[in-house]
């Protein structure tokens, strides 16, 4: 396999400022090293009628684990994610997102995230694994 170059051409659909289709999140870093965002869904972003479709909320929560590694330093791709939605989220609804990486074991990177509504209850959480790749 050819060695991956990981760069950044400000495409990223979800944080890339050049997209113009893209929703380009800003993130924060925290001083526990957790990165944050937050999104206000619209009519675009359904799935079902005026119920935001479950695969962007995934796409923003796999974005904020994957973007921490880089944050940090960490030259990794995402090689699993798991996610667990407890609630569904309405149009119109904004959420807020927190990623952490639990812990690191040689090469492979172990990540949680989670969804949040303005009322502090967990609407999604996700689970990680990347992979750092050599540099």
């Amino acid at each position: 396999m050819a060695k991956l170059s990981l760069e950044d051409d400000g495409y990223c659909f979800v944080c890339g400022k050049n997209n113009p289709s893209g929703l380009k999140l800003k993130f924060t870093l925290d001083k526990e090293n957790c990165l944050t965002t937050e999104f206000t869904f619209t009519k675009n972003h359904q799935g079902y009628k005026d119920i935001v479709h479950g695969g962007i909320i995934a796409l923003i929560l796999d974005e904020v684990m994957g973007n921490l590694c880089c944050r940090l330093g960490k030259n990794a791709i995402g090689a699993q994610m798991e996610v667990r939605f407890k609630q569904p989220t309405f149009v119109g609804t904004t959420l807020y997102f927190k990623g952490r990486i639990e812990k690191q074991e040689k090469k492979i990177i172990y990540m949680k995230a989670e969804a949040r509504n303005k009322q502090g209850e967990i609407v999604a959480l996700a689970s990680g694994k990347g992979v750092q790749l050599k540099d």
